[in-house]
């Protein structure tokens, strides 16, 4: 009677629970499949440019502004490399990314750099995408500065889901548009630390440069800390020695040029 009993028991299990097991995870598997479906058809785009940062979380904190100064790449044209990511899945087939200027924010001219391409192609398989604008070193660019800013324009491959990316709590970054920054004078670069060469200017760029037998592509990146120092250290005594003999160095507008605050 027992045997009897636990056959049937097991019977009811077999009949009843294993079918309602198997719908519950049908269900499971179409309700997944459906919300993996609805994604995957809503592609999106940004701009992502890094900050250039050696920080941990420097392949996700982005930048609105990148600087392209002629006086680094000593170059007559240059190429420079919009980077863009996509939101939503990858597709296996090409698609096309479209850009335009954005003329209030901008006072590049004609030749400064050649026009944009109606649309750039994201090929299939890829989640980042290159956009090439090239600059011109051109005459009336010498001692001066521009700015190209362009923004993504939707279209019939991505939209713009993404307006804003948060880099930190109060740090906020439009990822639409982008700002190029491009000169052909001595700029404060990444590897300027104001904490040890002091406020920025070009007249001491161009002194640290020959007081100290540096490039000005010695900067291009941020400087390791004691490097840095190092070198603040030694501009610092350059300029007290300097006041010392009676020739004070002076910057453009009369005051006196120092060095940073973070030295000693």
């Amino acid at each position: 009677m027992k045997r009897h009993m636990i056959n049937n028991t097991a019977t009811y299990i077999r009949q009843c629970l294993f079918p309602a097991a198997a719908a519950a995870f049908m269900a499971l598997t179409f309700s997944c499949s459906s919300e993996l479906e609805t994604y995957s058809g809503a592609s999106g785009i940004y701009f992502a440019m890094n900050t250039g940062s050696t920080a941990v979380n420097a392949d996700t904190t982005y930048s609105g502004t990148s600087s392209l100064p002629f006086i680094v790449t000593e170059s007559t044209d240059s190429t420079f490399i919009l980077k863009v990511k996509i939101l939503g899945a990858v597709s296996g087939r090409d698609r096309q990314i479209t850009i335009e200027t954005v003329p209030e924010e901008s006072d590049a001219l004609a030749g400064d750099y050649d026009p944009l391409q109606e649309s750039y192609t994201l090929p299939a398989g890829t989640v980042f995408g290159n956009i090439p604008i090239t600059f011109h070193r051109a005459e009336s660019l010498e001692g001066n500065e521009r700015r190209l800013t362009v923004r993504l324009v939707e279209n019939g491959d991505f939209s713009l889901p993404i307006r804003l990316w948060r880099n930190s709590s109060d740090e906020y970054v439009d990822v639409v548009k982008h700002t190029i920054v491009f000169s052909d004078k001595y700029v404060q670069l990444p590897g300027y630390e104001t904490g040890y060469f002091g406020p920025f200017s070009e007249k001491k760029m161009a002194l640290i440069l020959e007081v100290l037998d540096l490039d000005i592509s010695d900067f291009n990146e941020e400087m390791p800390y004691a490097r840095a120092k190092a070198l603040g250290q030694q501009f610092d005594r350059y300029l007290k020695e300097q006041k010392a003999a009676g020739n004070p160095v002076l910057e453009e507008d009369g005051s006196e040029m120092t060095a940073g605050d973070y030295l000693y």
